[in-house]
């Protein structure tokens, strides 16, 4: 005993068996309890889903309707003896099917004269309408007028685990509660046998991964002190590189944004305008180019092939071909303007032959807005307008194919003229907003949501949108990383 704590790869290794047989022991006499709060957890989330999704299908008025049409309790004694209730009926129990319970979603209803719940609407076989429910828990009464969760309680059915969701009217009144009940025995059963088989499991992993754990220490440690050194120097010599190329991305950053039109030089254009801009890394493949000539504001919001570094070269590509062909050539349509700007990026890029022809190119929106007309003229590929006016939204679609990239013939991009209104709202944006994967499934935004959330917003000042995307947008990603640049331009003219 007294060698091994001599020697430092002994000494570490028996400290180590020891923690680990401490830790060992400590997850057998807690993993018990603890795996059985989190499936309960599980179980109150899933009935917290369910009821949320049930209360979305049923409708207060309904609830009300079947009230006041059987006053006394066995008047409606089967699912299809009115067409109200068999509709809700088989709403419910849908629900039910779909997530696989084995108890009734039901619906309670407080009669205030009695101190009791009403049953209400069920997914079971038989209705058991206006029945009294009188064991109920006190968490169902307090938070009658919204939704809640309720830990285990019992009555003479036994113990359960429950969750509800308020049902409301068109008045705004709560007028019941749906209900989902998972039984706790049968909880207990189905979770013992899992964190007792977890317990063997995880039990038989550790003792594995300890024995080579001991065997392999020993030789890791021996070696440690040479490798030291040598690991010193080289994240010495990679934290250099890795600020060399740092400092060089920053610099490219700095021309990017050089290049690019200032940000309030779009203000001075359009007044109530917002630019959001959200580059994935440092630089971006997603820009924006505005200029006004001979009393046209010209907008584009353009995202290029790539993200980084490559998307940024594709970018500054870009803006040279966009100041090429507008403010040089003098070209003053829309469609004109991509046929022009996509035979540029194909000879840029050397994209004439198909064996040697890259696919990089771009996405545009282009928009091009007369004042004195109140005209807009818009072409896009792939990247379309959204046109809200009066509280309607108009998606005006796109050509299906994008700028650059080798094809046998060239695209023919369609020019939409627009005769606006004094308000209305114009929004282009590239993919990467939509594209973003969050929310509590973690999938992506997706393009009709984004559509809904901007006609959503549509009424406010621009800055205050701007605001408003940008905390939609964090609060979709959560913690995931964003995947895509972003950018999003809206004006109201």
């Amino acid at each position: 005993m007294k060698k091994i704590f001599q020697n430092h790869s002994t000494r570490v290794l028996a400290l180590l068996f020891a923690a680990l047989l401490l830790i060992i022991t400590y997850f057998l006499a807690n993993s018990y309890f603890v795996q059985l709060n989190i499936h309960k957890s599980k179980i109150l989330t899933k009935l917290e889903a369910i009821v949320n999704t049930a209360a979305t299908k049923l409708d207060g008025n309904q609830i009300e309707y079947l009230f006041e049409m059987y006053p006394k309790e066995g008047m409606l004694s089967t699912n299809y003896q009115d067409k109200v209730y068999q509709n809700l009926h088989e709403k419910l129990f849908a629900v039910k099917e779909a997530n696989e319970l084995t108890s009734a979603i039901y619906t309670l209803t407080y009669d205030s004269v009695q101190d009791h719940f009403l049953f209400g609407v069920s997914s079971s076989k038989r209705p058991f309408f206006r029945q009294p429910y009188d064991e109920y828990p006190k968490k169902l009464l307090l938070d009658y007028h919204k939704s809640g969760l309720i830990d285990v309680y019992g009555d003479r059915n036994g113990s359960w685990l429950s969750a509800f969701k308020s049902i409301k009217n068109s008045a705004g009144e709560t007028v019941a509660v749906v209900q989902a009940d998972y039984r706790f025995d049968e909880f207990l059963i189905e979770t013992r046998r899992e964190i007792f088989y977890n317990i063997g499991i995880s039990g038989s992993i550790v003792l594995v991964i300890l024995l080579l754990l001991i065997r392999s220490m020993r030789k890791i440690l021996r070696i440690e002190d040479r490798l030291r050194s040598n690991l010193e120097a080289s994240k010495i010599e990679l934290e250099q590189k890795n600020k060399d190329t740092l400092d060089s991305i920053i610099y490219a950053k700095r021309i990017q944004e050089a290049i690019l039109p200032p940000r309030g030089l779009l203000k001075e254009y359009i007044p109530d305008s917002f630019i959001f801009h959200s580059p994935r890394d440092i630089v971006s493949g997603d820009f924006y180019w505005y200029k006004k000539i001979d009393g046209k504001i010209f907008i584009a919001c353009v995202d290029c092939t790539g993200h980084g570094v490559p998307g940024a070269l594709m970018s500054m590509i870009g803006n040279a071909l966009l100041d090429d062909v507008i403010s040089k050539k003098g070209i003053v349509k829309a469609d004109e303007v991509l046929n022009q700007l996509h035979k540029g990026v194909v000879k840029a890029l050397r994209q004439r032959v198909k064996s040697k022809a890259s696919q990089d190119g771009m996405d545009i929106a282009l928009c091009i807005i007369d004042k004195k007309t109140k005209e807009l003229q818009f072409s896009g590929a792939f990247r379309p307008l959204l046109h809200i006016s009066n509280g309607k939204s108009y998606r005006i679609r796109a050509t299906s194919a994008p700028i650059g990239g080798f094809r046998f013939e060239p695209p023919k991009f369609v020019n939409h003229l627009i005769t606006y209104a004094k308000g209305d709202v114009f929004y282009v944006c590239t993919d990467g907003y939509a594209d973003q994967f969050g929310g509590l499934k973690n999938k992506k935004y997706m393009t009709r949501r984004f559509r809904q959330f901007l006609g959503s917003i549509s009424h406010m000042a621009m800055e205050k949108q701007k605001s408003a995307l940008i905390d939609e947008f964090e609060a979709w990603r959560g913690n995931n990383e964003q995947v895509d640049d972003v950018l999003v331009m809206g004006f109201r003219l």
